[in-house]
């Protein structure tokens, strides 16, 4: 690991010093503040600065935390040099970026900054050809088709994107923003952390309605209901992604765990101080810990996508069922205890009926049962039999349980596999049993009392969010 180059290393002894840049109200640049005020943290935010010094919340900032700000107004920069726009569509005001970001430099040189934060700053600049530039983006950046960011682009499109192209959650993420003279490409860079994923709020609307609303549009501004709801979307991410991924990112950043190798490959130390090949590192709420991503290779990020999938689906089915947490809770116990008891090929006939029964979630009684799906039943089943042949005293060879594994995967009917599960014999069919019982016996209260804790933490977690959204 001797040739990895850390992104950023502090003086000895001392924090790193970060401009933070902002254009609007300022919520972004506010976590960054409040963190800066904990006496642990790794950075010290030496000032503020924003190019609408009349309208963004800067000033008021940097006199609520006492410090400097600094300010040069890009509408009026450009309406100097006779342009009325601050699009980047012509070469006069390609030059006049540039220029504006060398005097916005100027002023920031005096600060002696380590490296900078955009937090929710609009214009398009040459600063990252100056300094290193970190930037929170309104879309999860790791997601790619043929080598392309799906979810890059400016203000509302990659939350749009993603509703049309059928996500059902959202990310905010944080990268190290590449200088222009490097790379032209729109939010480039190693992509330094994600935040949890943030169900979408579809507000009642179908996705074929929001697609129809994208191939109608002639010229913007737009006024439609995909708009709408990527705006709403947008500024819940921003509480729930921007607000947990960037101060946490940030302070990576200013520790130094963060590098690359000549492959230009990320790198991230944990907690141990060893370097790790990563893909990003997802931050969580609530002081949970980071996870890292690992970087894999595209056969087994493949393979590995389907499985995370899977189980993100499972959780977010699980914490976000309606009922209360001993409903839901109920409902998985149930499954898990069914999974346990009862053959695969017959689990979801025996759990839906009792879900009614036991009037718990139908969901969980479903998805508990996943703890014995053909894949799992592998492992799992050699392991009930031995367990309940030693219940029983029994004397089945090792090779017993391969005869059941034949008769669930196979192709035979319903009835007939039956039949020949109780052909197999009396004392494989006890030892089965036997062994799903006491199987049952650990996993049913484990399952029950887990899954009710996840339920209400993540209830108690949405409603904080919900009262920080409101005071703000």
């Amino acid at each position: 690991m001797n040739d990895i180059r850390p992104l950023f290393e502090n003086r000895a002894g001392s924090k790193a010093r970060i401009a933070v840049c902002l254009s609007g109200t300022g919520s972004n640049a506010k976590v960054l503040l409040q963190k800066f005020r904990q006496p642990d943290c790794s950075f010290e935010i030496a000032v503020l600065f924003t190019d609408q010094p009349e309208t963004s919340a800067a000033v008021k900032l940097a006199q609520e935390y006492d410090v400097a700000c600094e300010s040069l107004d890009i509408c009026k920069y450009y309406a100097a040099n006779g342009e009325d726009s601050v699009k980047l569509d012509t070469p006069h005001r390609r030059e006049l970026r540039k220029s504006w970001s060398g005097e916005v430099w100027e002023k920031l040189k005096p600060y002696n900054c380590d490296f900078v934060v955009f937090a929710g700053f609009v214009p398009l600049n040459d600063l990252p050809d100056m300094i290193p530039c970190l930037n929170v983006h309104p879309g999860d950046l790791t997601v790619e088709k043929d080598g392309k960011r799906l979810y890059a682009g400016l203000h509302y499109l990659p939350v749009e994107n993603a509703i049309l192209n059928g996500e059902k959650s959202l990310r905010s993420s944080v990268i190290l923003v590449p200088g222009y003279s490097k790379s032209q490409v729109v939010d480039g860079g190693p992509v330094l952390g994600i935040s949890a994923p943030m169900e979408i709020d579809f507000d009642g609307a179908a996705l074929e309605e929001l697609k129809a609303c994208k191939s109608g549009r002639t010229a913007p501004p737009y006024h439609d209901k995909l708009r709408d709801i990527a705006g709403k979307n947008v500024e819940k991410l921003k509480y729930s992604g921007d607000h947990v991924v960037l101060p946490q990112a940030v302070e990576y950043f200013a520790s130094g765990r963060y590098g690359v190798n000549e492959k230009d490959e990320l790198f991230c130390k944990d907690d141990s101080g060893i370097w790790n090949c990563i893909e990003t590192v997802e931050f969580f709420p609530d002081g949970q810990a980071p996870e890292m991503h690992q970087k894999k290779s595209p056969a087994s990020k493949l393979k590995q996508n389907g499985f995370k999938r899977l189980c993100k689906y499972l959780y977010i089915k699980m914490v976000r069922g309606t009922g209360s947490p001993d409903y839901i809770a109920r409902g998985w116990a149930l499954g898990m205890f069914v999974g346990c008891v009862v053959p695969v090929f017959c689990q979801l006939i025996v759990s839906v009926p009792l879900s009614f029964v036991f009037r718990c979630s139908k969901i969980g009684a479903v998805l508990g049962t996943f703890i014995t799906t053909p894949p799992t039943a592998i492992f799992i089943y050699p392991v009930l039999i031995w367990v309940g042949n030693k219940v029983i005293n029994g004397n089945l060879s090792a090779d017993s349980a391969g005869k059941l594994l034949e008769i669930f995967n196979s192709d035979l009917p319903f009835i007939d596999k039956w039949q020949a599960f109780a052909d197999t014999g009396g004392s494989l069919v006890a030892a089965f049993f036997a062994g799903g019982l006491l199987w049952a016996v650990i996993m049913t209260p484990l399952t029950y009392f887990g899954v009710r804790f996840l339920v209400v933490r993540y209830r108690k977690m949405r409603e904080a969010l919900r009262k920080r959204s409101a005071r703000e």
